[in-house]
């Protein structure tokens, strides 16, 4: 049931958004407190943690990237509501880079918030991006569509909530 309200409350990410630039014009709420979404004081760090992130993955470096999760690091893929740990994950993109070539992430789109209250409490930084490789085996290309919702802490990242366009491959 955690799974299906993260992935409810997720689809209200971009309206969070839009609430941020909308409480930007607005100013701080009458009760003094802050407004529910604000814009990510960390934006510029969390967003060099992604791209390490998915480079990481490109090129296999899997030490690095253990380096570079929370030790209470989940992924969860909303297409098949799994979800994984940091081993778990790290098995998933090694199983990946056994069957796919050339594996690849376009320079992604990413923006920050930081949510003030509710479950979805931190700082998120949403992932436009596109996946790319070549199926070893069939020598197809496979492309598509990869969005996530990445969860950040102290420099490290701490959940994932990915979803994408394709069958699983």
């Amino acid at each position: 049931m955690t799974n299906i309200k993260n992935s409810l409350a997720l689809a209200f990410l971009p309206g969070y958004l839009y609430s941020s630039k909308y409480e930007e014009q607005v100013g701080k709420n009458v009760e003094g407190r802050n407004p529910p979404v604000t814009k990510n004081p960390e934006e510029q760090n969390d967003q060099e943690l992604i791209r390490k992130y998915l480079k990481g993955l490109q090129l296999e470096s899997y030490d690095y990237i253990n380096e570079i999760i929370h030790p209470d690091f989940k992924c969860i893929n909303t297409n098949t509501d799994s979800i994984h740990d940091s081993i778990e994950e790290i098995s998933h993109w090694k199983s990946k880079h056994n069957h796919l070539n050339h594996l690849s992430f376009s320079d992604p789109k990413l923006t920050s918030v930081r949510v003030n209250r509710g479950i979805l409490k931190g700082d998120w930084t949403l992932v436009w991006t596109i996946f790319s490789a070549l199926d070893s085996k069939t020598l197809k290309s496979i492309t598509y569509e990869y969005h996530m919702a990445i969860k950040t802490v102290d420099n490290k990242i701490l959940e994932i909530q990915t979803w994408h366009e394709a069958e699983d491959v």
